[in-house]
């Protein structure tokens, strides 16, 4: 029955990150980052990113890093779905987001056997309840734009295999294990930061193991692994003299207390209010209209706002009590873990201030959580505190979902880039100038890579221009039958360049014409639509 019980509760889990997920796939508009792994099937590879094999042309790299893993395994899907996935087409926002949704259920459900593994049966079910509910997990999990969700199922199904290696001496499982974390290196450098998690917790908790399962043949068969998963990354940073650490392994120590902030901002679950989606005092709020979104808005005025879960003091507690998990080896395993890949992260140069960074650190958190709540002597109070802390996170995610309902996506999430992809026609010969980041790469995936786009904002950058910037600009100008796309006014990433852009235009004779305003599903205006009218 107990058997049974937890079957039941795996499953409910699972079903629960598909159910989340697929509640907030519509709502946002297709983001930058998020679009960025396709750039391979539409856009020229640079030299430095690809491998030249038996007469084609392998991409290794999207950028220094970040891998094509999930380039590659999206590569039947966007076979088999090239009809569907057309311009102005809500179905591309499923396409892209379905199968990472998936992912993150299959990750819920490794996570339970991990910890099943690690810490019992009781912990298993706390810990993929927990995960499953996690406002932060399900959000950066559905959109992906770090990406993470690939991240998380490799970390988790590598530490998997390992664990059941060190119980059952099963010879395939050290390779594989090892496998999965060298893929996940592959698919995203900053997995480094977990792997030196992963590292010191073994080595401080695992020590002595350690010393008596090592020998040389061992070593070889991990390294091998390990290899062979990150073999791209190894040729990459093999023939670029290992471009990836030169470029972004810049170390800020001083910075990382600064950070902290934001561990618990993704603990709570409330760190994405405001950037994904828009605050309760917006403008232009609408009616719901789904039967999910007039549900969340009844939850929501009836039950209260919820912008923060009770994970970040249940961590705080769980830390206290000592004596709960101390005898725990993987409870400790999780804190340092934790511990010296949050430093790592937040050490590092432009890092460690992004929820898409922080949630790295998942799902040992929640392990932790659940190995201290397990720990209590009375089953039933442990039973109703998993409880209390799961409806605390879907009363969150239900606040995620009515804010969109009623205010829409924000930023870059902004659905307004559908009716902007439906208003671009692709007209052979006629150059599209994106003059503001966030635009170029979500068209090119709504409209396979058919537009004829162009970056134009780099001669606006800089006040005043350089001798290039004006040269660029000119033959930019020149163009009659050029169309322009930026962002609204107070809406642009590029700050000033739509300003700089006009002066110079004026300067050259030309001003803006036939201007279209392209807004959001709210009817905020979020993207202008341009040519240029010269004498």
């Amino acid at each position: 029955m107990h058997n049974l019980a937890s079957r039941i509760s795996l499953a409910f889990a699972c079903c629960l990150t598909i159910l989340a997920g697929c509640a907030l796939i519509p709502y946002a508009g297709i983001q930058m980052d998020e679009a960025l792994f396709a750039g391979p099937y539409y856009q020229t590879i640079p030299r430095e990113f690809r491998l030249r094999l038996f007469h084609h042309d392998i991409p290794l790299m999207v950028m220094t890093y970040i891998g094509t893993l999930k380039t590659l395994l999206y590569w039947p899907i966007f076979v088999t779905f090239r009809s569907t996935l057309a311009a102005h087409s809500i179905y591309a926002a499923w396409i892209i987001r379905l199968p990472m949704v998936l992912t993150g259920a299959l990750t819920v459900w490794i996570f339970f056997y991990l910890t099943e593994r690690s810490a019992g049966r009781l912990a298993a079910v706390i810990a993929a309840l927990l995960l499953a509910s996690d406002p932060t997990f399900l959000l950066t999990n559905t959109f992906d734009w770090g990406p993470v969700a690939l991240e998380h199922i490799l970390l988790v199904t590598g530490c998997f295999f390992l664990v059941k290696y060190a119980q059952d001496r099963a010879p395939r499982d050290l390779p594989l294990g090892f496998f999965f974390l060298g893929l996940a290196l592959w698919n995203k450098a900053v997995f480094v930061w977990a792997l030196a998690g992963l590292i010191c917790a073994v080595v401080s908790i695992f020590g002595r193991e350690l010393r008596q399962m090592t020998n040389r043949r061992h070593l070889a068969v991990a390294a091998a692994g390990f290899l062979l998963g990150s073999l791209p990354f190894v040729i990459y940073n093999g023939h670029r003299r290992a471009e990836t650490f030169r470029s972004n392994a810049h170390l800020e120590p001083r910075g990382a207390p600064a950070k902290f902030i934001h561990v618990r901002s993704a603990l709570n679950g409330s760190g994405l209010f405001g950037y994904i989606v828009y605050e309760e005092e917006s403008d232009h709020p609408k009616a719901p209209v789904s039967l999910r979104g007039r549900a969340a808005v009844f939850l929501r005025d009836h039950l209260g706002e919820h912008r923060g879960g009770g994970m970040e003091y249940a961590a705080l507690l769980s830390l206290l009590a000592v004596p709960l998990w101390w005898r725990s080896r993987a409870a400790r395993f999780c804190l340092v873990f934790s511990a010296v890949a949050w430093f790592f992260m937040a050490s590092t140069r432009d890092a460690g201030a992004s929820l898409h960074h922080t949630v790295l650190l998942w799902p040992f958190p929640q392990l932790f959580v659940a190995i201290a709540i397990a720990s209590i002597r009375w089953k039933w109070a442990a039973i109703s505190i998993c409880l209390l802390l799961v409806v605390g996170n879907l009363l969150v995610v239900n606040q995620y979902i009515a804010q969109f309902e009623r205010n829409g996506a924000a930023g870059p999430y902004s659905d307004a880039i559908y009716p902007l992809s439906a208003a671009l026609s692709e007209i052979p010969g006629q150059t599209i100038y994106v003059l503001d980041w966030g635009i170029q790469f979500p068209l090119d995936l709504l409209h396979r890579g058919r537009l004829n786009m162009r970056g134009g904002h780099d001669p606006f950058l800089s006040d005043p221009p350089n001798e290039w910037a004006k040269g660029a600009a000119a033959r930019i100008f020149a163009d009659p039958r050029a169309i322009f796309v930026t962002h609204a006014e107070k809406r642009e990433n590029f700050a000033g360049v739509h300003q700089r852009f006009d002066q110079a235009a004026s300067a050259a004779g030309c001003r803006e014409d036939n201007v279209r305003t392209i807004p959001d599903s709210n009817g905020r205006p979020v993207f202008e639509v341009f040519q240029l009218a010269c004498q």
